[in-house]
């Protein structure tokens, strides 16, 4: 990579355990947020009427990853991926997962197509699944999309 090169967003791709093989058409929602109190409103005053106010860290939330790929014929692995991360509807009890989480990466290339860039994250399950619009006059691919929860997210090169 050269020095100082600026990176496009259209070379990329998502590691997760069992899903490397996928076709991704885009990614969305890399974002986590360190929760303050203490910050908005002043928490006291002090002697000659000194205002205090002091943004302390009172944890962090994760939001979601929406990861949107391109169905082909024969792949039903996010589907059953959403299916075994939950209880049969009506039916309740253990889920087929038993619990188990993934990790992985998104990665994003430079003009090389060499790692740029790459957040990390575990602790991941699917939240939601939903396909895309079917109609007769559309002419758009099928796709797939998931809604990725996850314990946690960092940028790690």
């Amino acid at each position: 990579m050269a020095n100082g090169e600026i990176l496009a967003c259209s070379k990329f791709y998502v590691k997760m355990d069992g899903l490397e093989d996928l076709y991704v058409k885009s990614i969305s929602g890399i974002a986590i947020t360190l929760d303050t109190t203490g910050d908005t409103k002043p928490f006291g005053v002090s002697k000659d009427g000194v205002t205090q106010m002091q943004a302390t860290i009172t944890g962090c939330t994760t939001g979601t990853v929406t990861i949107v790929y391109v169905g082909t014929t024969d792949e039903k692995k996010l589907q059953q991926w959403y299916a075994d991360c939950h209880s049969a509807p009506m039916l309740g009890g253990g889920t087929a997962s038993a619990g188990a989480l993934k990790s992985g990466s998104i990665v994003l290339y430079n003009q090389g197509g060499k790692e740029a860039a790459t957040w990390t994250f575990t602790g991941a399950m699917c939240k939601s699944y939903k396909t895309s619009k079917f109609a007769p006059d559309s002419t758009e691919l099928f796709t797939e999309t998931v809604e990725v929860g996850f314990h946690s997210l960092l940028r790690t090169k």
